[in-house]
């Protein structure tokens, strides 16, 4: 069984009542969300197994992390972004091929954690397939900044993934991967969170852009 099964009942103790019912019905969408995308993109069953679970366990993942907050913790990006990576056997500066640069400590806004982490989940597993992580001159910079807009006063997380050193496919060529990564970051994101976001596919490699909102 998968290890997300095991985590999303000790997210939710010290819940009251009503909060305890919001968040199950909140993960069984989250769940079935996840199991119609999955279904989408998949060809065979055994591609929908495989995937599906792993997206299952960027979810317990996730409510691992945001248990924390509960302690009046908050989850961080870089350990964020390091949980995703470390999932995958992916070490920032292993061989040189993964530069992290950014703040340690950043705080991140509890309800957008969990479709950040997917988000991320699906740009690294795409670098390992078919981008900078499988090519052997690809290389993956992620960079992070937290901002302050002087209008609202509030800050924001700016976020630069570039992937660089690969052989990219034609332009008329058959999209590689899913896509359900691609839709979370230009769609999701900023139709739920107010994020600003790019995703291009760019002549060495993808590089996308995510500006969101740390408070509010």
């Amino acid at each position: 069984m998968p290890h997300s099964f095991v985590l999303l009942p000790l997210c939710l103790r010290g819940l009251s009542n009503y909060e305890l019912q919001h968040r199950t019905r909140n993960l069984i969408g989250v769940v079935g969300t996840i199991a119609k995308g999955t279904l989408r993109s998949s060809e065979t069953f055994d591609d929908f197994s495989a995937t599906f679970q792993d997206r299952l366990e960027v979810l317990g993942r996730t409510q691992g992390l945001l248990f924390r907050t509960h302690e009046g913790g908050r989850v961080i990006f870089d350990e964020l972004i390091n949980t995703e990576l470390a999932a995958q056997s992916v070490h920032a500066g292993e061989h040189g091929r993964v530069t992290l640069d950014g703040p340690k400590g950043i705080p991140l806004r509890s309800r957008t954690v969990q479709s950040l982490a997917m988000a991320l989940h699906e740009l690294v597993t795409n670098a390992v397939k078919y981008g900078a992580l499988k090519h052997p001159n690809g290389h993956l910079t992620v960079r992070w900044r937290q901002k302050t807009l002087a209008e609202s006063g509030k800050p924001w997380l700016h976020l630069d993934w570039k992937e660089s050193g690969v052989e990219m496919p034609p332009l008329d060529a058959k999209p590689q991967g899913s896509g359900q990564g691609r839709e979370l970051i230009e769609r999701v994101l900023p139709y739920q969170f107010d994020a600003q976001t790019t995703f291009a596919m760019e002549p060495d490699g993808v590089h996308c852009t995510i500006i969101a909102r740390q408070s509010g």
